[in-house]
């Protein structure tokens, strides 16, 4: 791989450099600069907890996407500086990467080799001698098995000189080697059930040597068993929650294992029919409230069951019959309201003709004591006889309880009570067999209930 010592670093590189340079690392002016704009991307407003996680974890990845870019800009001059022979200026420059991102592995490799290489006076003979050396550690590791200390050294080779055939060759080399005795045990492993650890080993087989035949239809051969022994297990976990009646929780369960097998025949068959039983319990509670005139709760009821799978056009009967009856109920309650308002308005005449008739008795009771004679009957015109008792029989004090028993009724029949209304007015007529008042109520209660 050619490096240039003239190509330009990234943006972010350049604006970084000072910072390293004068070992300060720059920072952040505002938080506002690290989240996207969601009018431009289009997200829209973010509500949920999940969508909030989701939303930092892309901004996270960013960064350090923005970051790694940027740290590579910076190793590339690193690197130039180390293949000028300024080991001091590679050494500073490769430190501040790994002070950012310690993991970086180019960057730690070639600040050993500047440390290494420091006060050289021959700088090309030096780091000739360090890759030959490194080179040679390899080999010695190698022919003593140690495989992957070998591949370290020559890999630090590789990237101190990418054109060195002899690091490159070796490096490939004992890279196939590592993944062919990964390959071979996860065959053992995948041999004794092991799946888990045999997809460890050929995930390893396969970052070592991308090309390795065969790899993908193995991994996907395992993994498909690991995905069909999570099912079983959660399986029977759906089951015994089932069983223990929590069909809720059993019906979560068997949709994360839909999630990762659509076409699990045993999860679909569970779900269908703890699906069917739930809705069975919808349709029941609709029909208990139902009968205890409940209509709203009822049709709730029944709409929760058509969403686990109950017949619609079941459903949808059972609804109209509960509209249906709910609209009669209405019909009920709004004649009922009606007939009471009515009853209370005939009351109220009532009573207001009753205070209206006994005002005008004790007005003609105050006149005929003034005159000192006997007031009229109640029916009869003054000086008319043969219409009624004569008034001259019946006494003050007999009128006037027979008045106030007239009124006890009134009140009786405001209240809805018209058995001790009608006694009141009978015993109110044979104290006065002259008052039409008591009389009147009576044949009204006559009229309207028929003598009940």
């Amino acid at each position: 791989m050619k490096r240039s010592a003239k190509k330009p670093l990234p943006l972010l590189a350049v604006l970084l450099l000072p910072g390293f340079l004068a070992g300060q690392v720059p920072a952040v002016k505002d938080t506002e600069g690290l989240f996207l704009d969601m009018s431009k991307v289009n997200l829209g407003t973010i509500t949920s907890d999940e969508d909030k996680q989701r939303y930092i974890y892309t901004i996270q990845l960013e960064k350090a996407r923005i970051t790694r870019k940027t740290l590579k800009g910076v190793y590339e001059n690193a690197f130039d500086l180390y293949r000028k022979g300024e080991f001091d200026a590679a050494k500073e420059l490769s430190g501040r990467i790994l002070a950012i991102d310690p993991t970086y592995e180019d960057a730690a490799i070639l600040r050993r080799a500047s440390e290494e290489l420091h006060g050289a006076r021959k700088p090309r003979y030096s780091e000739k001698k360090l890759i030959e050396s490194k080179f040679e550690e390899g080999m010695a590791l190698y022919r003593q098995g140690r495989l992957v200390e070998a591949a370290g050294r020559w890999e630090e080779a590789v990237k101190l000189s990418p054109t060195n055939l002899k690091a490159r060759y070796w490096l490939k080399k004992s890279r196939k080697e590592m993944a062919e005795e990964h390959f071979r045990r996860g065959e053992r492993a995948y041999r004794q059930h092991r799946l888990r650890e045999a997809l460890d080993q050929w995930y390893s087989a396969l970052v070592l040597n991308p090309r390795y035949q065969r790899l993908s239809g193995l991994i996907a051969r395992a993994e498909a068993e690991i995905r069909d022994a999570d099912a079983n297990e959660k399986l029977v976990e759906a089951l015994n929650l089932y069983s223990q009646g929590q069909t809720e929780d059993a019906l979560r369960i068997l949709d994360t294992i839909l999630e990762s097998g659509p076409g699990n025949t045993k999860a679909l068959k569970l779900m269908s029919e703890i699906r069917s039983e739930i809705a069975g319990q919808h349709v029941t509670q609709g029909r208990q409230f139902y009968e205890a005139r409940k209509f709203d709760r009822a049709v709730a009821e029944w709409k929760k069951a058509v969403t686990f799978g109950y017949d619609t056009r079941a459903a949808d009967q059972l609804i109209a019959r509960a509209k249906e009856a709910m609209r009669r109920e209405e019909v009920r309650k709004t004649r009922d309201t009606e007939l009471a308002k009515k009853r209370e308005e005939e009351a109220r005449k009532a009573e207001e003709e009753a205070a209206a008739k006994a005002a005008e008795e004790k007005a003609k009771a105050a006149a005929a004591a003034k005159t000192g004679t006997a007031p009229p009957g109640p029916t009869q015109e003054p000086g008319k006889a043969g219409q009624g008792p004569a008034t001259g029989t019946i006494s003050e004090d007999a009128r006037r309880s027979s008045q106030q028993h007239y009124l006890s009724g009134v009140i009786y029949f405001q209240k809805g009570d018209y058995v001790k209304a009608r006694d009141e007015w009978t015993l109110a007529l044979q104290l006065d067999p002259g008052n039409s008042d008591a009389k009147a109520g009576i044949d009204r209660i006559e009229k309207l209930y028929g003598g009940r």
